[in-house]
């Protein structure tokens, strides 16, 4: 059992040494379109303040409730 953990510690240790040698392949260029991006934002933003309004509505007839 030693010997086998001993071998397999021999070997993880020689990966980095395998892993050197490829080469990193090349990022193909981006030429993405910003349509989603401003979708998305649009979409955060407004669903932030839709959730400030809904809880202002909340608390303001909470408090005309407690009068």
């Amino acid at each position: 059992m030693r010997r086998l953990f001993a071998v397999f510690v021999a070997m993880l240790l020689t990966t980095p040494v395998f892993a050197e040698e490829a080469k990193p392949a090349a990022m193909p260029p981006v030429d993405a379109d910003p349509t989603g991006l401003i979708v998305f934002a649009l979409l955060f933003v407004g669903m932030i303040g839709g959730f400030a309004w809904y809880i202002f509505v909340k608390e303001r007839a909470k408090a005309k409730a407690a009068k």
